[in-house]
């Protein structure tokens, strides 16, 4: 008996991509505002998290650049051990107060968020 015979049987990702369905994966040659380009044809994005639509605005781009020549693309490790930025502390700083905290702490991506939290909530049994 195959374990895998289920799996290798399994074509219904295969079928929905050749009917032209399959919505996953698909290449986006470019982006200008909301907007994207797949295939040559114009179509409004809306399923990003680009929510504040900065990812477009020059003011940022211009300073992801400067960032960039000043600290390279990435931090090559976790925050937890060698990762951590003087823009981070920087970020953190300047949210914590905006949102008139004591501290804040930002993690990149929601997932992050989530596992972060968890994890404090159980270190600290909440």
């Amino acid at each position: 008996m195959d374990v895998f015979k289920k799996c290798y049987d399994f074509t219904k990702a295969e079928e929905i991509k050749e009917s032209g369905l399959y919505p996953y994966f698909t290449q986006i040659d470019k982006v200008k505002g909301n907007y994207v380009w797949v295939n040559g044809k114009k179509i409004l994005m809306v399923g990003s998290n680009n929510y504040l639509g900065l990812f477009d605005n020059e003011t940022v781009k211009q300073a992801a650049i400067k960032d960039i020549k000043d600290f390279g693309t990435s931090t090559c490790g976790s925050r937890f051990l060698n990762g951590t930025y003087s823009l981070h502390v920087e970020l953190e700083e300047k949210i914590a107060e905006f949102m008139c905290k004591e501290e804040a702490l930002m993690f990149s991506t929601g997932f992050q968020t989530n596992l972060g939290v968890i994890d404090a909530m159980v270190m600290t049994k909440v």
